[in-house]
Formats: structure tokens, sequence, C-alpha cells
């Protein structure tokens, strides 16, 4: 925009003396002095009202550059410097005398950008602290392993209360195994998706069978997608629809213009009031005996789908959850 307003100073300039030049050529084109000198008199009062106007257009447009377009270039250099290095320091606003709604811009810049300096940092030692928690994790579980090893033998043992006892030792083993895996899966970064056609049918099947919970599906028998992500949203929703209390869990795919729409609905009790607008928030559970960390984990495995996860609805006849995916991947 710079570059214009120059362009237009320059072209107003050098108009003045081609118009002057043309002036002068039409009166030497007339013999007549009478035709002559009104030529003269009109181009003289039109000259100078193009004169006139061509000097306040460019004292406008300096007036506009100085007060409007130096600092509006400004606060584009300081969005770039943010988006470029969020945590470089930008300099105060140099000149005091532009516009108060720019100047009034740039302060809020600078106030946002504080913000996300902070944001930042945070968000390091969230990540040092996971770091931390994910190696501590990784080692706990595979002591929990070692530990789940030795104890499914008591139950095998000739105490008939070590053999009692056995049971509730493996299943607390066991919670405390699945906490660390979950814990781990929440804190690892997830790969990029890498997208194959699926055979739903059969998915359906491993699923139930996995999830020990009878499923009803309606859909493409294909889906082009990658199968870890999406295997792994489904179980984790069965799991909490069968923890839950559910009987039955009905899986529908359907396009909706841009989107495929895949409806996950459990006939069990509802989610609680209590916690229904942060049950995708982590360690939120409506049960004591779940950390949980699902929700959370499906909602990252949505966004890496290039999805978005949401609950549909819920009420004491059952839930439904809705993840809406790119149409593609009914193109298989």
């Amino acid at each position: 925009m710079r570059t214009h307003f120059r362009i237009f100073i320059l072209a107003a300039i050098l108009s003045i003396p081609v118009l002057t030049a043309i002036l002068f050529l039409g009166l030497q084109a007339h013999t007549d002095t009478n035709i002559a000198l009104q030529l003269l008199i009109k181009g003289q009062s039109i000259l100078l009202i193009l004169c006139l106007a061509i000097i306040f257009g460019i004292v406008t447009a300096i007036i506009f550059m100085h007060y409007w377009l130096k600092p509006l270039n400004m606060l584009e250099q300081d969005i770039a410097t943010i988006a470029s290095n969020p945590d470089q320091l930008l300099p105060p606003p140099a000149d005091r005398r532009i516009s108060l709604p720019v100047l009034d811009a740039q302060y809020q810049l600078r106030g946002l950008h504080q913000k996300v300096r902070q944001s930042i940092r945070q968000r390091q030692r969230l990540a040092d602290a996971g770091e931390a928690v994910a190696k501590i994790n990784h080692d706990l579980r595979n002591m929990l392993s070692s530990i789940l090893l030795v104890t499914e033998q008591l139950e095998s043992s000739a105490d008939p209360q070590v053999a009692q006892v056995a049971p509730v030792v493996i299943r607390a083993t066991e919670q405390a195994t699945e906490l660390c895996q979950n814990m781990l899966d929440y804190l690892s970064e997830l790969p990029p998706p890498a997208p194959e056609n699926l055979y739903m049918p059969a998915v359906m099947d491993e699923l139930s069978a996995t999830a020990e919970i009878p499923l009803h599906y309606s859909g493409p028998d294909n889906l082009f997608i990658d199968r870890m992500m999406l295997f792994r949203i489904f179980l984790n929703l069965l799991r909490n629809a069968q923890d839950a209390g559910a009987k039955q869990v009905t899986i529908d795919i359907w396009q909706a213009g841009h989107l495929a729409v895949i409806d996950i609905s459990d006939n069990g009790p509802g989610i609680d009031n209590s916690i229904r607008d942060r049950i995708f928030s982590a360690f939120t559970s409506g049960r004591s005996s779940h950390i949980g960390l699902g929700l959370a984990i499906c909602l990252d495995l949505a966004l890496a789908l290039e999805g978005r996860l949401s609950l549909a609805r819920t009420s004491n006849e059952g839930c439904a959850f809705r993840l809406q995916l790119p149409a593609g991947i009914l193109q298989s």
C-alpha cells in the first residue's frame, strides 16, 4: 500500500507540468487572440483547481501514511515477529502521535504477547513434568508386569487363603498396569495417521469381542482411515459404556456434506450432570476406580485424524458421542 501511495504522489507531481504543456500547446494552436485569451483564462482556472486538488491529495496521502499506514505497518511487523519467534521481546510503540485505535491495538497486542510467552513457559514446564512422569510410569509399568507374572502363580497355591486372595491382588495389579499404560498413552506424542482400507464388519466383530459387549453397526462396509486410531477411539468409548452399565452399543456412520459423521450410542445410565461439561478433561471420571484419561485420549486421537469428538446427547436412557471426520474416509 505504501508503494501505491508513492506512485500516486509521483503521478500527481508529474501531472502539473504535463497539464501546463497541454494548455500551452492549445494556445499555440489558435491564431485568434480573443479565443486564445479566453482559453488562457479558463486554462489558468482549471490548472489552479487541479493544482490545489493535487496538493490536497498529496498532503492527505502524507498524513494518512504517517498517522495510519505507518502504524499499521508497524503492527504488521510486530505480528510477523511474534509468529516467527513468540518468545522475542517487542519494543514499545515508537510514535504516540499515531491514531488512537492503532495505538490501542499495539498495546493490546503486547499484552496478548506477554500472555502467550507465559503460556509457552507453562507448557514447557508441563512438558518437562510430563516427560518425567512418563519415564517413572514406564519403569513402574515394567515392575507391575513382573509382579503380575508372579502373582498369577499364587492362584495355584496349595494354601487356600493365598489362593483366595490371589484374584484380588491380580485385579489390583492389572488396574495399576492399565493406569500406567493410559498415562503413557496420554503423555506420548501421536504419530501421523497412516490411513488404510478397513473392512468395517470385521473391525466391529473384533471390537465387540475385545470390549465384551454386544455391538450393532450401521454404515459403509469400507473406510479409508488409520486403523489403530479409530480402533482406540471406539474401544475407549465401548469400555466406558460397559463400565457405566450399558448392555449394548450402536455405531452409525453416514455422510453429511463434507463430513463423515460417526455416532456411538449406548443404553447405559448416561453421564452425571456434575461432570458433563468437563468429561473430555484429563483426570475426570464418574467412577473412583478410573483415572479419567480415556475420553481425553479419544479427543487427541480425533484431532490427529483432523476430526472433532463431542457429546451429542445424554440422559438416563443412555448417551451418544459424535465423531466428525473428513468425508474422504468414506471413499475407500
